[in-house]
């Protein structure tokens, strides 16, 4: 299978109940996810914040703390101001980029061109919202990120997928505590 599929990464259902920050970026998961629901139940029972990213009001948009309605097709602009946000105010772990990834700087040069101003015109979500979700995103741990297949079905779908995915990466949430 991992020659055909490749290695599927990411975070195990069980461990959402450990959240103190939950992403349903393009994951109506209250609709599609029951198996997940629980977990997100109970991480909001200790405290946890849910924050849906999609252009619908979905089940899960309905029951979340916050519900940034993006515009269809701007996920990938909206991950770069986010990385605008984090790399700009230093609240990236410098230490796991330097030691675990790899073309950094590139990121860096192009999340520069992606200032929340320019990121709400895009999307659609106030440059405030933005600043705040990429503040929230660096700063709680853990955090956690569902992103469902809708996001990579659009122009720029697979460049989005991927600079979703390298959020984790830049605040440092892969490696062991």
């Amino acid at each position: 299978a991992h020659a055909t599929l490749g290695l599927r990464y990411g975070t195990e259902p069980e461990q959402f109940r450990h959240a103190k920050l939950i992403l349903a970026w393009g994951a109506n998961i209250h609709g599609t996810s029951v198996h997940l629901w629980p977990f997100i139940v109970e991480a909001r029972r200790n405290g946890a914040k849910l924050v849906v990213i999609d252009p619908l009001r979905t089940r899960t948009a309905a029951l979340a703390d916050q519900h940034l309605t993006i515009n269809p097709g701007s996920d990938l602009a909206l991950a770069l101001g986010m990385m605008h946000v984090i790399i700009g105010e230093k609240l990236y772990d410098a230490d796991y980029v330097a030691r675990h990834t790899h073309g950094f700087d590139a990121l860096a040069d192009l999340a520069r061109a992606y200032a929340p101003g320019r990121v709400a015109s895009l999307t659609g979500i106030a440059s405030g919202d933005i600043v705040q979700l990429a503040r929230d995103y660096a700063a709680t741990r853990p955090a956690v990120i569902r992103l469902n297949y809708g996001v990579q079905r659009s122009e720029r779908g697979g460049a989005a997928v991927r600079a979703i995915a390298a959020l984790p990466a830049l605040t440092g949430s892969w490696k062991d505590t």
